[in-house]
């Protein structure tokens, strides 16, 4: 069943396809403009989910004609995040790393004053340091 066609279509081909609709595949066909395959596949699975083509009165529920639940890691935002991520105005989508770049070359240090900042002498490695507070 592919995921495209509303539940609204399902019903319809299940109603007209069941025997009180009392139509064959062939004139579903005609009529929804689905191909043969999809229109059994709809039906199939109706009746596999509990549809009982030979009640009176015709039943067909939402939970006869529903998407299968998809395979996959669920999503870790409930709706909630995701609402109120939405509705923030202002909020803009950037790259953190074109961010960062931007940033660093405004406001960081450059690369020379870091590797001179970085660099240890042998003697203060061999030398023991306390930290004072404040200083």
């Amino acid at each position: 069943m592919a995921p495209n066609h509303d539940i609204a279509t399902r019903a319809l081909v299940v109603a007209l396809k069941s025997p009180s609709g009392g139509k064959t595949t062939q004139q579903v066909v005609s009529i929804t403009a689905l191909s043969k395959r999809t229109v059994d596949s709809i039906y199939a699975r109706a009746i596999k989910r509990g549809f009982d083509p030979n009640a009176v009165p015709l039943v067909i529920k939402d939970e006869y004609l529903e998407d299968a639940p998809r395979s996959g890691r669920p999503s870790k935002q409930t709706s909630e995040v995701q609402q109120s991520i939405s509705q923030k105005p202002g909020t803009q989508h950037r790259y953190i790393s074109c961010y960062c770049l931007s940033m660093s070359q405004e406001h960081g240090i450059q690369e020379d004053e870091a590797n001179e900042e970085a660099w240890t002498d042998e003697e203060d490695e061999s030398r023991t340091t306390c930290m004072v507070p404040g200083a």
